[in-house]
């Protein structure tokens, strides 16, 4: 169904005027200003939609292709070395987006613990503690200071964990008896 049939006669003709004479007031650079406009906006929906499209299916395309190829052989020991490189590419594509996910994986898990690491009160490291570990953290070169604070915050640590064990059997110890 055509919209002129939801509209009345009237209402139609009274558009088309309008349009005619708003467009009849503009100037020929704003009306090949508006046509490049809008062509501009057709390509880039195309480019956005493209773009999507070869990112979801880039891996199965390749798939499909060499599929094609080797259906398309009938006697493979001369293909060798081709199907070698298929086969590399495949797995290059594969390796290479794994790698991708991980990595956006890794800055998530990054940024979650660079949050909890701003809750830490101030209060519970010194001073140049806290500097080596931004340093460390924003991946500024250190210092052998900064090294050796790092290592006597991992001893500290460590130290700790053996006491949180401690008072966790401690803990069972009160809650069981």
């Amino acid at each position: 169904m055509s919209i002129d049939k939801w509209l009345s006669e009237k209402d139609i003709k009274k558009e088309r005027m309008k349009r005619e004479a708003t467009f009849k007031r503009l100037t020929k650079e704003e009306v090949q200003e508006l046509k490049k406009k809008k062509v501009r906006d057709i390509v880039k929906k195309d480019d956005k939609i493209s773009n999507e499209i070869l990112e979801e299916d880039r891996f199965l395309t390749k798939v499909f292709e060499f599929k094609d190829w080797l259906n398309q052989r009938t006697y493979l020991k001369g293909d060798i070395d081709k199907l070698e490189i298929w086969i590399r590419n495949l797995y290059s594509t594969v390796n290479f987006e794994l790698e991708k996910t991980d990595k956006l994986i890794d800055n998530n898990d990054k940024m979650k613990i660079i949050k909890k690491y701003k809750e830490i009160p101030p209060k519970l490291l010194d001073e140049k503690t806290r500097v080596a570990i931004n340093k460390k953290i924003y991946g500024t070169k250190r210092t052998n200071s900064d090294n050796y604070y790092l290592r006597k915050l991992k001893s500290l640590i460590q130290e700790k964990l053996k006491e949180g064990e401690y008072y966790e059997i401690l803990d069972k110890i009160i809650k069981i008896f």
